[in-house]
């Protein structure tokens, strides 16, 4: 077994999380341009959303409570989550 190149694990990111899984968000990894954006989107550490949604290019709808919020894939990728608690 080669054991000289170490495993890499990539974060677990709205572009990448499981659809229609309640998922936390860890992180929002954007500029300071679109973070002013981001949290009057309500999209902060935190927040508990779900990805409804799949569109080309890694395009995301999320939801979070009753809202729905279209993210591009660049911004889907930026954005931090992880396994929300039950």
């Amino acid at each position: 077994m080669d054991t000289s190149s170490p495993l890499t694990i990539s974060p677990l990111t709205v572009e990448n999380c499981p659809p229609n899984e309640d998922m936390a968000i860890t992180a929002v990894g954007v500029d300071e341009r679109h973070r002013f954006r981001m949290l009057e989107l309500g999209l902060r550490a935190g927040t508990v959303i779900r990805v409804v949604q799949r569109a080309n290019f890694g395009g995301r709808v999320v939801a979070k409570g009753t809202e729905r919020i279209a993210l591009d894939g660049r911004t889907a990728s930026l954005i931090a989550v992880t396994p929300a608690a039950d």
